[in-house]
Formats: structure tokens, C-alpha cells, sequence
């Protein structure tokens, strides 16, 4: 005896009698949704097709042939994006860089990552300047002091010249700096046998979340936590956008983070050997 079918309706309103398998082939190909009401001979009430252990397997086929939905930035068909879908976009990342991050959907507007990093960037280049300037200042008056019995340290005022090379420099420098991350991690995901979805979605996922993370650096020392987010977010989002292995991309990173560290070192001590020299 065969099992009794599926009485279907949706808003109070019936649309069929199907059996187990024409269910299943319809949530599968999205011509049902989850959501449909369903009664069979003998039960108490109607229930949505989505409670029913035997079609779970068919609402998930569906869900993975969906393609995510665009960023709320990428998504926006105008020239220069509103500040409500860069907010929006930002709130994704931050609270769900899994889902937020995935493979991209067609409609993807390419170059919009590099928007949204220069974006992020030229809002976070006046708080960075001057907190790196003040920390400057201060590295600098104790080297100073520490060279010189009677040093003459010169009052502390904003340099307008430097101030604008900054705000200038510094968004236009991050997109070379994410390009040149994520062709590094995205080599040693190739190495591994990883990086399936290509170079172009490893830098949009670099680039988003480095935007993304560049935020915190608006607060005191945010500066100093934003490596640590970068570094935490890109091990979520990356693994899913390429969907593979999570210990890749970690590997990945961290061969990037140790080039990255060893070029920052190089700059520092270039930085501080003037003033070691002898004065004369």
C-alpha cells in the first residue's frame, strides 16, 4: 500500500495533491517553498513542508543553489554608493563575515571592493594620523632626551603639508597593500592545493575586511587591535568564499602575516637608526 499524499496550500488557498517524491523534486527545484502548508490522511493539522523530517534533504538542495545575496554595497546601481549601504554592508561583515563573504553572486559589481576599501580608509586617515603622530612625537622627544644631554625638543603643532599627504596617501596605499596580501595568501592557497575560486574572490574578501577592520582604529590604540580582527575575520571568511579547508587560509595568513611583520620591522629600525648616528 502506498503512502496517502501530500495535501498542499498556501495562504489558505490549496494548490494540489502530490506524492512524497513530486514534493521533494519541488522543493528541490524552488517550484515549492518551504513554507507551504502540508496535511496528510490521518494527522491533526497542517504543517509547513520545512517540519517534515523526510524533506529536509530537499529544502537544503535548494538553499545551496541559490547564489548569496550581494552586498548591500556592491548591490547599489549608482555611481558613488549611499552611506546607508555602506553601513549596512559594514554591519554584515562585522557581525557575520561567513555569510556576508561567500562566493559572489553574478550581479557583483566588480571594483566596488576597491571603493569600499578606499572608503573605509580616507575615514580612518584622520584619527590614525593622529594617533600615530602623537605616539611620533613622544618615541621621538624620548630618543631626544636620551641622546642628548641638552636637547632642544620643538613645540608640538599639526603639520598641515604632512597631514594632507596622509589623508592622500594613505587610502591610495591600502589597495596596492590588500592586492599585495592577498596575492601572497592566495599563492600559498595554491601551494595547498586551495584558492578554488580564484584570485579575484580572495582580494574582495581581503579587501572588505580590511576595510572593515580599519574601523576600530578611529578609538586610542585601536591601531594596535585592528591586525588581530584582520587576521580573526579573514581566517572566518576566506575558508567559506573558497569553500575549503579552514587550516588553508590560516596558513595562508600567517605566511602573509610573518612578511608583512618582517617588512614593518625593516621600516621601523630605518626609522629610528637616524638617531643613532652621531650628530655632527
Amino acid at each position: 500500500m502506498s503512502d496517502p499524499p501530500y495535501h498542499l496550500a498556501e495562504r489558505g488557498v490549496g494548490v494540489g495533491v502530490l506524492s512524497a517524491q513530486e514534493v521533494a523534486a519541488g522543493l528541490a527545484t524552488g517550484r515549492l517553498a518551504a513554507t507551504t502548508l502540508s496535511w496528510r490522511e490521518g494527522e491533526a493539522a497542517w504543517v509547513t513542508l520545512a517540519m517534515r523530517p523526510e524533506f529536509v534533504a530537499a529544502v537544503g538542495a535548494f538553499r545551496t543553489l541559490v547564489p548569496p545575496p550581494a552586498l548591500a554595497f556592491e548591490a547599489s546601481v549608482k555611481a558613488w554608493p549611499g552611506w546607508s549601504a555602506w553601513a549596512q554592508t559594514m554591519r554584515a561583515i562585522w557581525r557575520a563575515p561567513r555569510s556576508a563573504l561567500r562566493s559572489p553572486a553574478e550581479t557583483a559589481v566588480r571594483g566596488r571592493s576597491v571603493a569600499w576599501l578606499l572608503v573605509a580608509a580616507f575615514l580612518v586617515a584622520p584619527f590614525l594620523y593622529a594617533q600615530l603622530a602623537y605616539t611620533g612625537g613622544v618615541a621621538s622627544e624620548i630618543l631626544l632626551w636620551s641622546a642628548s644631554d641638552n636637547p632642544v625638543v620643538p613645540p608640538a603643532r599639526l603639520d598641515l603639508g604632512r597631514f594632507a599627504t596622509f589623508l592622500v596617501g594613505f587610502p591610495l596605499a591600502m589597495p596596492a597593500a590588500a592586492f599585495g596580501g592577498a596575492c601572497l595568501m592566495h599563492a600559498v592557497l595554491v601551494m595547498f592545493g586551495g584558492g578554488k575560486a580564484g584570485l579575484r574572490v580572495t582580494f574582495r574578501v581581503v579587501a572588505y575586511v580590511v576595510g572593515a577592520m580599519l574601523m576600530p582604529a578611529i578609538l586610542p590604540c585601536g591601531w594596535m587591535l585592528a591586525p588581530l580582527l584582520t587576521f580573526a575575520y579573514l581566517s572566518l571568511a576566506l575558508p567559506t568564499a573558497h569553500r575549503e579547508a579552514a587550516w588553508m587560509s590560516v596558513l595562508a595568513l600567517a605566511v602573509a602575516g610573518f612578511g608583512a611583520g618582517c617588512v614593518a620591522v625593516a621600516f621601523m629600525a630605518l626609522a629610528v637608526w637616524p638617531f643613532f648616528r652621531p650628530m655632527g
